[in-house]
């Protein structure tokens, strides 16, 4: 096992910051959380539980079951984008000729992924990238275990035509035995009824069993889908002082307070808030952004050179086929395996049409892009390290064609770069030359700036991350002491 990372200690840059003047003016929070995705979550819960003040800034909206869209063309209650009159769940940027979706809203990309938990194999924390001080699948694995428990992860039912036929794409291929349902973050219990709290032995929220609609991506308005409002969220407002979640409050800059023992984060709307730590879990778009401004404007002068390295789009791609009866479940049910390093998952879309299915393809190969600020101070990716990151896979498309076989159809790639889970730009390590912050998640140079959040995983891991993401917060703010002590 690799060596143990050091715990963070006290509550500021060389211990608490005090509730007014030490920091300038009155502290809000003991720690302020910038998102609240699953990084930003596992803060809120778990350092809520230790004894912290904690106060999560929100881009987003909160959502209530019945606020989510009844179709996913409803673009107004999907798609974010403010000056449009959107205030959705899903945000999406053009860089670089790749198409980037975020999620926004409290609970972050859990409102709008498809609830899919995978985790990856041991070698993949042999990739470059991932810190050998650290012997990563040991240390995560009992973190692994905890969020499978807290998200509910369960295998999916995958007993529809389209699975079977996925299936018999697989056995074509000579990958049948690769074939398998997924495991996903939805309460599957009976269709439609509600019923008290199964997960937190009745300090969570009352649910209601999936009904399959296979709307998970455009926002669950049964109940079934595990976001982290059902979860982290909703435990950490009511664990230990309570956190407090402020929804539609977005961070535009962070600084250091003048004595250096405490911060100040500053938004739209002009409120600036005083904390004594802070942690940035706006995902890897949304920190990255973030830090970049802050290095540019002078208030982070000493922010690492590696800062925006190794961001990934875990090589993406989307391919259409027509003629396949998908049926009714959760939107991403079951997947094969047509190499070592590539996965191919059935997706449901049930507004394209009856008879479209759409296969979400990942792949596990080294390939890297960098960030940084354009003139207008936009965030923009440029070419990293490694092959282009891909418009099209071969394996996934021979998938694509066997599936297309088995249901009569056709099949079509979607000619575009594309990534929903956009990952790195803030390497760990203990090397500030080529790492962003210390294997404890601590920004080199301020040990009371932290990060948890997918710009923290710095390689394509090929599958769905939300799982290693929450995994990895949960090593980090385990190593937290209680508030108060030394």
């Amino acid at each position: 096992m690799g060596r143990k990372t050091q715990a963070p200690g006290g509550t500021g840059e060389d211990g608490a910051c005090g509730e007014i003047g030490a920091c300038g003016r009155a502290r809000e929070a003991d720690v302020i959380v910038v998102g609240s995705g699953f990084g930003g979550s596992v803060a809120a819960l778990r350092l809520s539980e230790k004894g912290y003040r904690v106060t999560v800034l929100e881009a987003g909206r909160r959502f209530r079951d019945e606020d989510f869209a009844t179709s996913a063309l409803d673009v107004r209650r999907v798609l974010w984008a403010p000056r449009l009159g959107c205030r959705g769940i899903l945000r999406l940027r053009v860089r670089h000729r790749t198409v980037v979706l975020s999620g926004i809203g409290v609970g972050g990309g859990s409102l709008a992924y498809a609830g899919v938990h995978y985790r990856p194999p041991d070698e993949a924390f042999a990739a470059p990238g991932w810190d050998p001080s650290v012997d990563w699948a040991a240390e995560l694995a009992p973190y692994y275990d905890l969020a499978e428990h807290m998200l509910g992860s369960t295998p999916a039912p995958a007993a529809t035509p389209a699975d079977a036929a996925l299936l018999s794409a697989a056995e074509r291929l000579g990958a049948g035995r690769t074939h398998h349902p997924t495991r996903v973050g939805i309460h599957l219990g009976p269709a439609g009824v509600p019923s008290p709290d199964p997960y937190f032995g009745g300090r969570g929220p009352a649910r209601t069993g999936c009904t399959g609609c296979a709307r998970c991506t455009s926002g669950c308005r049964a109940g079934a889908k595990n976001t982290l409002p059902k979860n982290y969220l909703h435990l950490a407002e009511r664990t230990g002082r309570g956190a407090r979640i402020l929804p539609s409050t977005t961070v535009t800059g962070l600084r250091p307070a003048p004595d250096g023992r405490g911060w100040y984060v500053d938004t739209a709307r002009g409120r600036t808030f005083a904390a004594a730590q802070v942690v940035l879990s706006a995902g890897a778009w949304g920190t990255a952004e973030l830090l970049h401004r802050c290095r540019a404007s002078g208030a982070l002068p000493r922010l690492s050179a590696a800062l925006g390295t190794r961001t990934c789009t875990n090589r993406e791609v989307l391919l259409g086929v027509t003629g396949s009866e998908a049926g009714r479940g959760a939107a991403i049910s079951s997947a094969v395996r047509p190499d070592d390093t590539t996965l191919v998952q059935l997706c449901r879309v049930r507004d394209l049409g009856r008879r479209t299915a759409v296969l979400f393809a990942m792949e596990r190969r080294e390939s890297t892009l960098t960030s940084a600020l354009d003139r207008r101070g936009r965030l923009v990716l440029r070419a990293g390290t490694g092959p282009a990151e891909p418009t099209r896979l071969p394996a996934a498309e021979a998938v694509a064609r066997a599936f297309a076989q088995a249901v009569r159809g056709r099949w079509a790639p979607l000619p575009l770069g594309f990534t929903a889970h956009l990952m790195g730009g803030c390497p760990l390590g203990t090397d500030p030359r080529t790492s962003v912050a210390d294997p404890a998640h601590r920004v080199h140079g301020h040990p009371t700036l932290h990060i948890a959040d997918a710009s923290v995983v710095p390689a394509n891991l090929g599958i769905n991350p939300s799982l290693t993401i929450t995994a990895m917060a949960e090593r980090a703010f385990a190593a937290w002491p209680p508030a108060g002590s030394r």
